[in-house]
């Protein structure tokens, strides 16, 4: 920034220089020509002068020679003009003398022919004179049209070699900026494939794991069972953070605009807690400020992972007294609403020479808070980020010992219309059985994340065909186009979920409800979904309520 300033200083600079020489040329130019013009004037005067000089001695020679004497006029002339041109000074009393004493003809007429021949070296030298100066003056102009014009050159010549090397410069920060946004593509790919190949088995471990809960086990297998569920969603918290971490800096987290309820949400984050709450013997208070209304518009996942994370804070910081969230109306306008959601806890509170950086990355209070409760140190930065991404920010009150106070504002429109879906929250479906009598094909490579969505349908009284890749199910449907639904993994070999899809909507010509099941999680990609004709959007790992309640929508 500061060389291509510098090189623009320069340039401006080069092209002042020029103006100002040009400017300066032409006036020096024009007071030469100006000055020679007055000179060559004045020689040609007094060579014309010679002229009349020589003209009026010859007259008057001719005069002496007719009448013996010298006209009165003629004498006059002759002396007014040697007299004006300061020309035969030395012979003008002695022609006087002579003309005065009527002195014989022939002495006269001898002193004009002197006078005569006197002259006539004075002119000469005079033409001599004016041609030097015509010459000096041409030989000036010369030398001063080439000056200026190498002068000229010269400047043209650095502004040019200037003019190159900055487009040489620009030229290499288009090539610098190319080469940014493919290295930002390099890493969107692998942020994708990371996600991918995380979620995928991740999805498989919990799924099973869920199943395994839902089995006959004895008391110690099923605390054993339950062990590995928690370290499994311990281990969710801290992937998630890290690629939501990586989202937000490659530009790739999706924000959300529906309807949203404020107390179900909160509601839906609190009841996720209740257990740990309850082990631990914390009362937690809740204030809703009644003026809010019901319907808002804004991202409810984001909003539950923001509350979920300072509530889980303020949990795991907080072995005693009490925790409270409280929800107010910071700035109201006709069609959207700032609220302020403060959540306090009497834990263990914060250093204050840590409150300045807190919200940085990878940053915790202190070295032993990681040793002792664990945590990546993204939490409270991603919770940072996502309210800036939505227009918000967060700020912290917190004293060692006594507790800490965390407060967000973030905006959301007004929204009168009552909410078509709300987040869903894990627990007891609410079908039993949404897919009895129904027939459902899953298009999914992975074998383990196979069995598992074979369970979780089989169990809700769904027929299941399985295949390995969009080329398989395709073949399937062109031999039995009567499922009921379809659950569509994006990424798989051969024919993807996308390509998947746009065969079945545009080729195959069947509307059959379509669920979108993905592990890669990325900006964008639920729209993509739904433009590829897809009718619902999941991630991976999923929760069976969720997937029961997507299928009750659309199979009824």
């Amino acid at each position: 920034m500061r060389s291509t300033l510098k090189r623009n200083i320069v340039i401006h600079r080069k092209i002042t220089w020029l103006l100002l020489f040009s400017i300066a040329s032409l006036a020096v130019a024009y007071w030469f020509i100006y000055a020679s013009e007055r000179n060559i004037d004045k020689t040609n005067l007094r060579i014309s002068s010679t002229h009349a000089i020589i003209e009026t001695v010859q007259a008057s020679i001719t005069s002496v020679a007719e009448t013996g004497t010298i006209t009165p006029p003629l004498f006059n002339s002759l002396d007014l003009l040697c007299r004006a041109n300061n020309d035969l000074t030395a012979s003008l009393p002695v022609l006087h003398r002579l003309v005065s004493t009527q002195q014989p003809a022939a002495e006269l007429k001898a002193l004009l022919y002197t006078m005569l021949e006197e002259e006539k070296r004075s002119l000469t030298e005079r033409q001599q004179t004016n041609e030097k100066v015509i010459k000096q003056v041409t030989t000036g102009m010369y030398f001063g049209r080439t000056g200026a014009f190498l002068f000229v050159v010269i400047i043209l010549l650095m502004l040019n070699k200037d003019i190159n090397r900055r487009k040489t410069t620009q030229q290499k920060l288009i090539e610098a900026i190319e080469e940014a946004k493919k290295a930002k593509r390099m890493q969107e790919q692998f942020l994708a494939n990371m996600s991918h190949e995380i979620r995928t088995p991740m999805n498989g471990i919990k799924g099973m794991t869920d199943l395994l809960l839902e089995t006959p086990l004895a008391e110690k297998q099923q605390d054993m069972a339950a062990m590995i569920k928690r370290s499994i969603n311990t281990l969710l918290v801290v992937i998630n953070d890290i690629l939501d971490f990586s989202k937000i800096k490659a530009g790739k987290l999706h924000i959300e605009k529906i309807n949203l309820n404020i107390k179900e949400v909160i509601g839906n984050t609190v009841s996720l807690f209740s257990h740990q709450l309850q082990t631990k013997g914390l009362p937690l208070q809740i204030n809703i400020d009644p003026n809010i209304p019901e319907h808002l518009t804004g991202d409810p996942h984001r909003l539950n992972q923001i509350l979920n994370n300072l509530l889980s804070n303020a949990i795991k910081f907080t072995t005693e007294g009490h925790i409270n969230i409280t929800v107010a109306i910071q700035k109201q306008t006709v069609d959207t609403m700032t609220l302020a959601f403060t959540i306090t806890d009497t834990g263990v509170g914060i250093p204050e020479d840590s409150i300045t950086y807190i919200f940085d990355s990878f940053s915790q209070a202190s070295q032993d808070i990681s040793r002792r409760f664990g945590g990546t140190g993204l939490g409270l930065t991603i919770c940072k980020q996502l309210l800036q991404l939505q227009g918000g920010d967060i700020s912290v009150q917190s004293a060692v010992g006594k507790g800490s106070s965390f407060q967000f504002y973030l905006p959301f429109d007004i929204n009168n219309t009552p909410a078509a879906e709300m987040p869903a929250l894990p627990g007891k479906p609410e079908h039993d059985h949404p897919l009895t009598g129904k027939q459902v094909l899953v298009a999914e490579d992975n074998e383990i994340n196979q069995k598992l969505i074979e369970f979780v349908l089989r169990k809700a009284g769904g027929t299941v065909t399985i295949a390995n890749n969009g080329e398989e199910a395709i073949q399937l449907l062109q031999q039995n186009n009567l499922y009921d639904l379809i659950i569509m993994d994006l990424q798989m070999p051969k024919m993807d979920g996308y390509a998947t899809t746009y065969y079945i909507r545009n080729n195959l010509r069947l509307k059959i409800p379509i669920i979108a099941m993905t592990a890669t999680a990325m900006k964008d990609e639920q729209w993509q979904c739904l433009h590829a004709g897809m009718n619902e959007y999941m991630t991976k790992p999923f929760e069976f309520a969720e997937l029961y309640k997507r299928i009750a929508h659309l199979v009824d």
